[in-house]
């Protein structure tokens, strides 16, 4: 599934959430960073906008003719208010029957198929009605098809109930990945997480309004230190039109340009941050 290269674990080529998102009217821009990502070595991107987000496989495609980069569909479901409208009138059954056509047979009536369910949540107080009737179909089509879930977890109040839920079930904890991890509350709930053996995602690298660079350094620094490299995955979450380079911002390349020589600082090597671009999402991909 995946070509060989660097793979970034959490992206949104499109998405409709709110106004300024990226959308078919910021395509050339778009192009033109992920252009910048590709000479940056990045091959694959595993684009986690699903069917409650603004899901458009046919424009996912035209983008990967126009850069070269392999970009990965998904399928899920979102938080609520975005999931309802999906499952209020579908059974548990049924929303598993969607996942797995999905994954198995293409999306949208195209043969382009999805290569992992997420990002999916629930709200930070737990999940209502709606959420949880779409985690339990994730976590059965998970099961059945050994597929990878990319799980949004409500800026860190629900990882360790979310990780519960999905191993609970039967999910693999090397087929799951925890995104966000830069929300966690405590360095005990963040080593409790791995040791479970699930995979975390320090995956808003340049988003300083949502926390500063440097400690998320800091974080990948530890969680190295404790010998959990290999569960860590990078990745800029970019989602806004004004977010990118070609539009004056920091862009995907800030990836590269600026956080990496923060790891190197703190004396991560090359064939360490080569193991978490490359190594790391091939095996998880597999």
């Amino acid at each position: 599934m995946l070509l060989d290269g660097i793979t970034l674990t959490h992206e949104h080529m499109s998405i409709n959430l709110s106004p300024g998102d990226l959308d078919t009217d910021s395509f050339d821009e778009l192009v033109s960073d992920l252009k910048m990502f590709y000479r940056c070595g990045v091959r694959n991107i595993i684009d986690l906008t699903n069917q409650s987000m603004g899901r458009d496989v046919q424009y996912t495609s035209r983008l990967m003719k126009e850069t070269g980069i392999n970009i990965v569909s998904s399928t899920g479901y979102y938080i609520e208010p975005y999931v309802k409208p999906y499952v209020s009138d579908r059974s548990v059954e049924e929303l598993t029957h969607i996942y797995i056509r999905d994954l198995t047979e293409g999306i949208d009536g195209t043969d382009i198929k999805a290569g992992v369910i997420g990002e999916i949540g629930w709200s930070a107080d737990g999940p209502d009605e709606y959420e949880l009737k779409a985690w339990e179909a994730a976590a059965i089509a998970a099961v059945k098809t050994d597929c990878v879930v990319s799980v949004h977890p409500s800026r860190g109040r629900q990882m360790i109930k979310q990780t519960e839920f999905l191993i609970s079930r039967g999910v693999l904890p090397e087929k799951i990945i925890i995104g966000h991890i830069e929300f966690f509350p405590t360095e005990e709930v963040l080593l409790s997480i791995l040791k479970t053996g699930v995979n975390i995602g320090l995956d808003m690298v340049g988003k300083t309004s949502v926390q500063r660079d440097d400690y998320r350094a800091g974080v990948f620094k530890l969680v190295r230190d404790w010998g959990y490299l290999p569960n860590i995955l990078l990745s800029t979450d970019i989602c806004r039109r004004q977010d990118l380079k070609s539009c004056g911002s920091y862009g995907y390349v800030h990836l590269f340009e600026t956080f990496i020589p923060k790891l190197k600082k703190l004396g991560i090597t090359d064939d360490e941050i080569n193991t978490v671009l490359i190594d790391n999402p091939k095996r998880i991909f597999k």
